[in-house]
């Protein structure tokens, strides 16, 4: 019977032992699917980034062709050698675009046939330019200007677009599939990690029930059993916990990607931080840059936090790591924490997490939670709390780099105005837009100015090319404030700025005109202390559809003011006729 019993044990014991060495070889599986389930959310992040980079220096070539035209126009027009300032910078700037854009696709042997095209057709379209510029240049203004009137140019440059085009939507094209691919190879990673958690919830189910059985059949091991009890128990938790924040991470990652800003990001995140966070109160405060104060995203619970603070007022942001709050009479707490509202957290678990990516401050998440006895298990709610803000700062750092791109792709850097790009594609829908109003009878009016500071060059021969930009944004400056929401404010290039007034009639438009030469009029620039002089504006006016129907014919016609409003003096508005 004893000898009996013995084998039974031995049994048991052995049995138990594979369960064991089973189990570890599940969670180890569990921790690796996890991983690369991450490691794969990271590639599709660089995959993004890439496009990113890809679409950047398609853009900018776009825009670089376009300056080029238009120094070369301005060349062609007046005759004067400073137009051709702005095209041989844009031309320098075109070759640094097209090295930016075949180092960022040298890794792609796909991109060299469409790299092939393009650089023929910019060849193609560059070999026109100067031909035109060497024909004014010779005196022979007549045929320089046949040239640029021919159809010629027009199918070079379209032809330039074409092929930029072409091979913008190619490396779309296989910019998804590589994150289609990468999004199936998650889901699958996912379907197994689900199939190996549910296989360690059955090991641990058959180790609870081995010890059970184990408990029954001898009393002295009892109080093992017990102890194996809570373990597991304690394993089964926290397995449970790291798969439902494993689960919530690859949520908030997977949409945080598509969010369009930064508001639309912080309402996914109110919605799923705080599960996150395991705090019964707290509040998320984000920053539009690192120099600038943090304000409120969101809260939850039932406690009050500031408004807003600057980073000096948070131990957190000032070391970039955990802090927290002491609260005890002569010690270091932050002080957005130390206002009279702050009696209210009575509470001493209150801490501030860093919200950190690239080595950048993002923001500050503030958490009031209870008190964990257990030390393990206030090291193990801290280190996911940590880990999933790493992720979450990644994915607002991914997002605020993606705008970033935008925004640069858009606006010109100097005067933070709309750039030459984004008045293109703007002026041709605001005018289809006044085609459709003028068709329905309730047609307002759409005007185009087109603006030249006079004697620019003087400033930048006198005073410097710094003095020169500080004209450029003030004079921007004054655009962006005689604007409203529905106009569109841009450099056209060089000192020439050109704006779209849509639902304005003549009078208004040509009274808006002398408002904003007047105002530029009143400027006052000062270099070294010293006021360097008067800065004063050209205008021509254009208006639709009594100066031309299309965008073209509405540049021409202003350009042609323009001049005329030079010619007479200066710093005048001139509507065309």
């Amino acid at each position: 019977m004893s000898h009996a019993n013995s084998n039974q044990h031995l049994h048991h014991r052995h049995l138990t032992s594979a369960i064991w060495a089973l189990l570890l070889a599940a969670i180890f599986a569990t921790v690796v699917l996890t991983q690369r389930s991450l490691s794969r959310l990271a590639d599709s992040r660089e995959v993004i980034s890439h496009s990113l980079l890809v679409s950047k220096a398609l853009n900018d070539m776009t825009s670089q062709m376009q300056d080029a035209e238009t120094g070369q126009r301005g060349f062609l027009l007046s005759g004067r050698a400073p137009y051709l300032q702005p095209y041989y910078t844009a031309l320098t700037q075109l070759r640094q675009s097209r090295a930016t854009l075949g180092s960022t696709l040298s890794d792609d042997p796909s991109a060299l046939a469409p790299l092939d095209v393009l650089d023929k057709a910019v060849a193609a379209k560059l070999q026109d330019l100067d031909r035109a510029v060497s024909l004014r240049s010779e005196g022979r203004s007549g045929e320089a200007v046949e040239s640029i009137l021919t159809d010629s140019g027009n199918q070079t440059m379209i032809a330039v677009r074409v092929a930029l085009r072409a091979l913008g939507t190619d490396h779309v094209r296989r910019t998804n599939q590589v994150q289609t691919d990468i999004e199936q190879e998650i889901k699958n990673y996912y379907v197994i990690l689900g199939v190996s958690i549910l296989v360690n919830l059955i090991l641990l189910a058959g180790l609870l029930q081995r010890f059970r059985q184990a408990a029954i059949q001898s009393d002295t091991a009892q109080h093992a059993v017990d102890e194996r009890n809570v373990e597991l128990s304690r394993l089964l938790a926290v397995a449970a916990t790291r798969n439902a924040q494993v689960q919530g991470l690859s949520e908030i990652s997977r949409f945080l990607q598509s969010c369009a800003d930064l508001a639309e990001a912080a309402g996914l995140l109110k919605q799923h931080l705080p599960p996150l966070m395991r705090a019964a109160s707290g509040a998320l405060y984000l920053a539009a840059s690192e120099p600038d104060p943090l304000r409120q995203a969101f809260t939850w619970g039932d406690k009050t936090f500031v408004d807003s603070f600057e980073l000096g007022d948070c131990w957190a942001a000032r070391l970039r790591q955990p802090f927290l709050q002491p609260f005890e009479t002569g010690s270091a707490s932050c002080a957005h924490l130390q206002s009279a509202y702050a009696s209210a957290h009575n509470n001493n678990n209150i801490q501030c997490l860093p919200l950190m990516a690239y080595g950048e401050l993002l923001g500050i998440v503030v958490l009031e939670a209870d008190l964990v006895n257990d030390p393990q298990e206030s090291l193990e709610i801290e280190g996911s709390r940590r880990f999933a803000l790493e992720q979450v700062g990644l994915s607002i750092g991914n997002l605020k780099l993606r705008e970033s791109l935008r925004q640069a792709a858009i606006r010109d850097v100097l005067t933070g105005l709309y750039n030459r790009r984004f008045f293109d594609e703007s002026s041709h829908r605001e005018l289809l837009r006044a085609v459709r109003q003028q068709a329905k009878g309730d047609y307002a009016g759409l005007a185009l100015m087109m603006i030249d500071i006079d004697h620019f060059k003087r400033f930048n021969d006198e005073h410097g090319h710094e003095v020169g930009d500080q004209v450029l944004r003030e004079v921007a400056q004054v655009l962006q404030s005689q604007t409203r929401g529905s106009d569109v404010a841009a450099r056209f290039g060089g000192e020439e700025f050109t704006i779209v007034l849509a639902d304005i009639t003549d009078q208004l438009a040509l009274e808006r005109a002398q408002r904003v030469r007047q105002e530029v009029e009143q400027l006052v620039l000062h270099a070294a202390g010293k006021e360097v002089g008067r800065i004063t504006i050209s205008i021509g006016l254009a208006q639709f559809p009594a100066q031309g129907s299309t965008v073209e014919a509405l540049l021409l016609a202003a350009d042609k003011a323009l001049y005329e409003a030079k010619g007479a003096g200066r710093n005048r508005v001139v509507v065309a006729s």
